[in-house]
């Protein structure tokens, strides 16, 4: 806070514990209500300092966004150790990966150079002499941002909102998540390091309490938010009785449509990363696989195939493909969602337990085939490495399959036909989809339908949703 490691308020510590070794890694504050007005405080002083950040031209604060950008893709390295600690995810996984989080603050950067910052507008009709003539609008930032993201981005998904936020002069209060709060610090001191005003990106490590007093805070104008759709309701109500804006980006059960003339071997190619990155820790994960009932058994045995050869285990082994979950409380709900997919009579083809490890929180890659889209497992998000085969009498069918659902973040549909999947991705109600694959472009939006969010991230869309507009409306003849 206030560009320097400042004393917590709170006597309470958060216990970092690794999971792969079930050892205290690490400690941080748990921040108090009290630690958080001073956050925002500092957050406020920079965004309304005469002199400040938001006075700066935009091409100036670019300019040290990229400085930034360029300080994080050094350290990356030191970022991909230290997420091993952290959170398990793996060291081989991690280095084939570029800087996300550089490469939005890049993104972000290019958006604020060229912003226009005010625009004249002529009145569509002719108005009478005392009426408008024309008028000035001008786009603003909203002031000061409370950016609460999940551990499974702490800083890539943080970036959904810094960037924007940085880029059009406003400032930001972070909330890391408990379970991976370092390498918000190491985003601190980098800002720090290549010039970024203090006040302009403050650090708030804490739980729940901390982020409750950050999203009610009279101090912050728009509250940016990346978690669960239970949290994701909370936050929304608080915001509503203050009209304070908020951009939500929550959960999902996405569908992976495979047409009658799908490619398994590219399908299972993707498998890894479309039902398993980060052992399934992932909002976008396509946990639920619908297949044309007449290529079931052929698709159950190469997702089963590819699930059992993948290498579960010590995140710092080069070799391991998933890692651990997050907490033990967390692969207890996991094993939970396990145990009430075979009470419900899902067939079992891959994984369902736990791998011979000496220690670490983790599960076997688990594949259900043949289920019903009522079960469970079709229905909630899991979180873990848990996929579900569903079969689909014909396209139709499919899509259905794919619709029915509380949410509508991500999917994929895979076709020999490009043009024929896209017609069919056209007809999935959801957020963004895949053409046999998934990924994700900094320049397009991602936005959940339903319980999956509200609001924009990314792109021009993404950006848009941290500005505020002015009108000046000139009256009368000059």
């Amino acid at each position: 806070m206030d560009g320097a490691l400042l004393p917590a308020r709170s006597a309470d510590v958060i216990e970092l514990v690794s999971p792969s070794t079930e050892k205290v890694i690490g400690r941080v504050p748990n921040a108090s209500p009290e630690d958080v007005d001073i956050a925002v405080a500092s957050a406020r002083r920079a965004f309304t300092d005469a002199t400040g950040w938001r006075t700066w031209a935009p091409a100036d604060r670019a300019a040290a966004m990229e400085r930034l950008a360029d300080l994080m893709q050094e350290r990356d390295a030191d970022l991909t150790i230290l997420l091993a600690h952290e959170i398990g995810r793996p060291v081989g996984v991690s280095a084939s990966r570029p800087s996300r989080a550089s490469e939005l603050l890049r993104y972000f950067a290019a958006l604020g150079r060229s912003l226009v910052g005010e625009e004249v507008r002529v009145v569509p009709e002719r108005r009478p002499p005392t009426g408008v003539r024309r008028s000035m609008v001008r786009r603003q930032p909203r002031g000061v941002t409370a950016a609460i993201v999940p551990y499974n981005g702490t800083l890539m998904l943080g970036m959904y909102k810094i960037g924007p936020t940085l880029a059009l002069g406003g400032t930001v209060v972070l909330k890391p998540p408990p379970q991976a709060p370092l390498e918000a610090y190491l985003i601190a001191e980098a800002a720090i390091e290549v010039g970024i005003p203090p006040g302009v990106l403050n650090v708030v490590p804490g739980g729940r309490a901390a982020g409750e007093a950050l999203v009610a805070h009279p101090g912050v104008d728009i509250v940016g938010f990346t978690g669960s759709t239970q949290a994701g309701r909370e936050i929304a109500r608080q915001c509503a009785t203050t009209m304070k804006p908020a951009v939500l980006e929550l959960g999902g059960k996405s569908a992976a449509v495979l047409l009658d003339d799908a490619d398994l071997d590219r399908f299972a190619a993707a498998l890894p990363a479309l039902g398993y990155l980060f052992s399934g820790q992932n909002c976008f994960i396509n946990s639920r696989i619908v297949v044309p009932r007449a290529r079931l058994d052929e698709v159950t045995d190469v997702v089963a195939e590819v699930s059992r050869r993948l290498r579960v285990g010590d995140p710092f082994d080069p070799a391991t493909q998933l890692g651990p979950l997050i907490s033990r409380a967390h692969r207890d709900r996991v094993e939970m969602h396990i145990a009430a997919a075979r009470d419900e009579g899902a067939r079992l083809v891959a994984g369902g337990a736990r791998p011979d490890l000496d220690c670490g929180w983790y599960v076997e890659p688990t594949v259900f085939t043949d289920v019903r889209n009522d079960l469970r497992l079709c229905r909630e998000e899991i979180f873990g490495p848990v996929l579900a085969i569903i079969p689909a009498a014909d396209e139709d069918e499919a899509v259905a399959i794919a619709n029915d659902s509380e949410f509508g973040l991500a999917g994929s549909v895979w076709s020999a036909d490009e043009a024929r999947a896209i017609a069919v991705a056209g007809r999935l109600d959801t957020g963004t989809v895949g053409i046999n694959g998934f990924g994700f472009n900094s320049a397009a939006p991602f936005e959940g339908r339903r319980n999956s969010g509200l609001g924009v991230e990314l792109g021009v869309e993404g950006f848009a949703a941290y500005v505020q507009h002015q009108s000046l409306h000139l009256i009368g003849e000059r």
